[in-house]
């Protein structure tokens, strides 16, 4: 490296310009590669978009269709909501570290993280809200380092901690039930107070690195296409998403993004970052046909069935008779839920180019 660097420099006294450019690239390059190598682990809090098994582990998610095909047909059965990967998978992969093993998995190793994430989790109430999240981690963190608060600081220094996308549940449910959105965004100021809470609770333990997802253009999900579709035209936007929600889902971004913001400012030496899953989404669908999606294949779930443009709402994925798509891959949704492995993919992209970059500005 010395070398390359000293014979760059000796080109300075003849291309002095296209030598400040290639250094700078060099070492934006370089400092890239160290970031991606730099964790230790990564700890990932969270619902069904990142959950890796642990549903599957409680009671509850025994016999669900999570553990079975179709779920998991391009990886295989694991508990993910999915065909295959989810973002998180991509996230950890591009870390170099080796994807997160499920907190509740008997006899699963550790040693570069663990995910807490639970399918159906919320970030208030319920039994594996974003509270009984935190208690299992401090609970493996002491664990692990023998109530040593020093050695789990080290640790954690060393890490990245994923604090969501945690807060979709405490909204999709109340919404499913027939609640309007002035009744659901009055739920939303308690779900951003229990996220800040929750990033303070980690830098209390010595959390260095988090990343703190907002939520998806819920507009241009299946489920509530399906769900809420109407005639009028108006209640829809030049991508055919539901303009109303996806107008929540900015509402609610906004006020998280409030939240890090104050807590960058309480904590200059953190790193806090934001994740852009809404525009993430919405740029995934507009590139949708140079990704490879078929053409009505942005917005429609591939497992599953329904009468509409969505293929959602009469048999759900998993269950008996319910079709699946010949190639997940040329779609973005999966069950009108979750996502394929190849929309995780797409969006997992689009999420390491905003906030790496974040990342590597806040540790200049």
């Amino acid at each position: 490296m010395g070398r390359l660097f000293y014979q760059l420099f000796m080109l300075c006294f003849l291309f002095n310009s296209l030598c400040s450019l290639i250094l700078g690239a060099s070492l934006r390059s370089i400092r890239t590669s160290k970031l991606a190598t730099q964790f230790e682990a990564i700890y990932n809090f969270g619902d069904s978009i990142s959950d890796t098994g642990n549903f599957i582990n409680v009671p509850a998610g025994a016999n669900s269709p999570y553990k079975s095909l179709p779920y998991g047909k391009t990886y295989h059965p694991t508990g993910r909501a999915s065909d295959g990967l989810l973002i998180v998978d991509y996230i950890a992969t591009h870390f170099h570290l080796p994807l997160l093993n499920p907190y509740l998995a008997t006899g699963s190793d550790f040693k570069t993280g663990a995910n807490f994430a639970v399918i159906g989790a919320t970030a208030n109430g319920g039994d594996y809200s974003l509270a009984k999240q935190l208690d299992w981690f401090k609970s493996h963190l002491n664990s692990t380092f023998a109530n040593n608060p020093t050695a789990i600081q080290e640790k954690l220094k060393k890490s990245l901690v994923l604090m969501g996308e945690i807060g979709g549940n405490d909204f999709n449910g109340p919404f499913f039930q027939g609640q309007t959105i002035e009744q659901v965004s009055k739920l939303v100021p308690g779900v951003v107070k229990t996220i800040k809470d929750a990033v303070e609770e980690v830098i209390s333990l010595g959390a260095s690195n988090i990343v703190v997802p907002g939520n998806f253009a819920i507009g241009c999900v299946p489920i509530y296409l399906a769900k809420f579709a109407t005639n009028d035209s108006s209640k829809y936007d030049n991508l055919q998403c539901l303009k109303d929600y996806n107008d929540f889902s900015n509402s609610y971004n906004q006020e998280l993004k409030q939240a890090i913001q104050q807590l960058q400012q309480a904590h200059p030496e953190v790193a806090i970052v934001y994740a852009d899953y809404y525009s993430a989404l919405i740029s995934v669908i507009t590139q949708a046909p140079g990704l490879g999606i078929e053409n009505d294949g942005s917005k429609k779930a591939c497992c599953g069935s329904g009468n509409n443009p969505y293929n959602f709402g009469d048999k759900g994925c998993g269950s008996p008779g319910a079709p699946v798509c010949e190639d997940p891959s040329k779609r973005i949704n999966w069950d009108g839920v979750h996502m394929t492995q190849q929309g995780n993919k797409c969006v997992a992209n689009e999420l390491l180019k905003q906030f790496v970059p974040a990342l590597l500005k806040h540790r200049r």
